[in-house]
């Protein structure tokens, strides 16, 4: 017997037990009949039209059998002592989309920001509470840090002032006790301790609900939750959320970027 199990042996044997970490796992369902929805129209720029031949529409909200994509659920009162993860945290611009539509990350971990594109992109996150970023990238890019630019929790939107349908939203947290919905509303929180917890549930559409306890125990934990649309949950989306024009014809052309030269088309809001 090697010393690993003799060792296991002896904490059986003294009654002992090792402290446990779980995934707290669930799913998140829509109340209602979600909106369909728009078709996003490349035309204007054929280089990204050509990559959508069957047409692609928004991702504000994407609901398939009731499960909500894009969710970002958290701790509302995690325990002290998470570290960032050690896998950097990627938003790439493939398609003339971003991907992921909603980028969860740490503050201390690794973000960067990359073009499997081989032309122009722009990245223009405007954060409340962190510093911006705007520069251009022009080809192909594995990948630039833009780490030193998040402080501070908060949620916020990002663009790119040459396509003006790309859209993208960030959630920063201090703590590594967080994840992402996937297409079929799933999540699962890495590494939780055994107690209870408050769950918090964000999306960009749905604002900030709040979906109640779960208690780790025993290496499980497992929360389901039905968000509610904005008008009845009282919700608190992003505070500069705006509609953009999704064509670039015939606007002007202004910088892009804070620390590159490139021109690209402006982008007209609707306040």
């Amino acid at each position: 017997m090697n010393r690993r199990l003799l060792l296991s042996a002896a904490i059986a044997a003294l009654g002992l037990t090792a402290a446990a970490n779980a995934d707290v796992t669930g799913k998140v369902t829509y109340e209602g009949k979600a909106p369909l929805m728009k078709k996003i129209n490349m035309a204007a720029v054929p280089a990204c039209a050509a990559q959508h031949p069957q047409g692609v529409t928004e991702e504000t909200l994407l609901v398939k059998d009731k499960a909500i994509a894009n969710v970002v659920v958290s701790l509302k009162n995690p325990p002290a002592g998470g570290k960032p993860s050690s896998t950097p945290a990627i938003l790439d611009q493939k398609g003339c989309q971003y991907h992921p539509h909603v980028l969860a990350v740490m503050v201390g971990q690794e973000i960067l920001v990359k073009n499997s594109d081989p032309f122009l992109h722009n990245i223009h996150g405007l954060p409340e509470e962190n510093e911006g970023f705007n520069f251009g990238q022009n080809n192909v890019d594995n990948g630039r840090s833009i780490a030193n630019k998040i402080k501070t929790p908060e949620y916020f939107n990002v663009k790119c002032a040459v396509h003006p349908w790309m859209s993208a939203r960030f959630a920063v947290f201090k703590h590594p006790y967080f994840a992402t919905t996937a297409e079929d509303g799933t999540f699962a929180i890495k590494g939780v301790p055994d107690g209870t917890y408050d769950i918090t549930m964000w999306h960009e559409k749905l604002g900030e609900q709040d979906a109640g306890k779960v208690t780790v125990k025993d290496g499980k934990g497992e929360l389901n939750f039905t968000m509610k649309p904005a008008e009845e949950a009282d919700a608190r989306p992003i505070a500069s959320e705006k509609v953009l024009v999704l064509s670039t014809k015939g606007l002007p052309t202004e910088p892009c970027c804070d620390d590159e030269k490139a021109a690209a088309p402006a982008v007209v809001v609707k306040k």
